[in-house]
């Protein structure tokens, strides 16, 4: 676990991360109540909202620890959740930077085939699609989220990500765990779970109504919450023949039960959804990937919250 000579380092992470935050929640802001709005739900437009709460999420982890002088804090689950977040930066700007790309496209073809060469009684219509497009596209580069402020919050972030690894631990001895205890089943099992979890999303469409926003958004999350449990488990997985910490193997197996519960709770909630959009007729082969998902989420809960309680140490 981190020693609290790493308060210093800890503090600046806060700060930077906490600035972050209130820029993601002033282009929130932007999205609602200034910028156009245009017809459905753009890709940016749901990963805003992960890339906020996983920096929410990154904040308050760092305030707990620094107030709460008996707190305890991994490096390997900091770096994880830092990592996620510096994910999710990144994913917004690369979809951020596609989507408007897409969406000049769309502007410079209406102009080629529906004003140049279509109807000249419509030119005035399809002007006014145009100028509320590029009106939001200015907006966006002008805004709290252009690229310029991206990549200026990605190069900072990383060096956080950088400083976390060079972080002091405290000194603990190591135990000798029963190899048992070492699940085997925990890494082939989030392998898979990963698999079907990233078959989940719609990666087919760049723009989706309400309902399709929705299953974009749970399909992300649980994404987004069972990537972290492959090289922990993996970790588990080859640590099963030597000694370690107590830190590390009750940290690790809590870092996995918490992402199962995750998965469970996401993963319910999506093979429901997709059920329903079943009923509409608009199913798809989502519904068995989400459900697989959902059945390899409640075994992999009930694998690692049984390895913590037989934890004897």
């Amino acid at each position: 676990m981190l020693n609290r000579i790493n308060q210093s380092k800890i503090a600046m992470i806060t700060v930077i991360t906490g600035i972050i935050l209130v820029f993601d929640i002033l282009t929130i802001i932007t999205n609602i109540y200034i910028a156009p709005v245009l017809e459905g739900f753009g890709l940016p437009d749901i990963l805003i909202y992960m890339k906020t709460l996983s920096f929410l999420l990154l904040f308050i982890i760092l305030v707990a620890w620094l107030k709460n002088k008996d707190a305890v804090l991994t490096r390997s689950n900091l770096k994880i959740v830092a990592y996620i977040s510096f994910a999710l930066l990144a994913s917004y700007f690369l979809s951020l930077f596609m989507y408007k790309y897409v969406l000049i496209l769309e502007t410079a073809s209406i102009i080629k085939n529906q004003i140049l060469q279509g109807n000249p009684v419509l030119v005035f219509d399809f002007s006014a699609i145009n100028y509320k497009t590029l009106t939001y596209i200015t907006t966006i580069f002008s805004g709290f989220n252009s690229e310029i402020i991206l990549f200026a919050e990605a190069l900072v972030f990383q060096l956080c990500v950088v400083s976390i690894g060079r972080m002091t631990l405290v000194d603990e001895p190591n135990h000798v765990y029963d190899p048992f205890l070492f699940d085997n089943y925990v890494f082939p099992l989030f392998s898979f779970l990963i698999l079907s979890s990233f078959l989940s999303i719609n990666l087919f469409l760049y723009r989706f109504d309400t309902l399709g926003s929705i299953e974009m958004v749970l399909a992300l999350t649980g994404f987004t919450a069972v990537l972290p449990g492959l090289i922990p488990s993996f970790t588990l997985y080859t640590t099963r023949h030597q000694d370690c910490t107590r830190t590390f193997f009750k940290s690790t197996y809590q870092l996995l039960l918490i992402l199962s519960i995750v998965a469970v709770v996401v993963f319910l909630a999506l093979t429901t959804l997709n059920i329903y959009l079943n009923y509409l007729g608009r199913g798809s082969y989502r519904t068995i990937s989400s459900s697989i998902s959902l059945i390899l989420a409640v075994v992999l809960l009930f694998r690692t919250k049984k390895m913590l309680y037989l934890e004897n140490k």
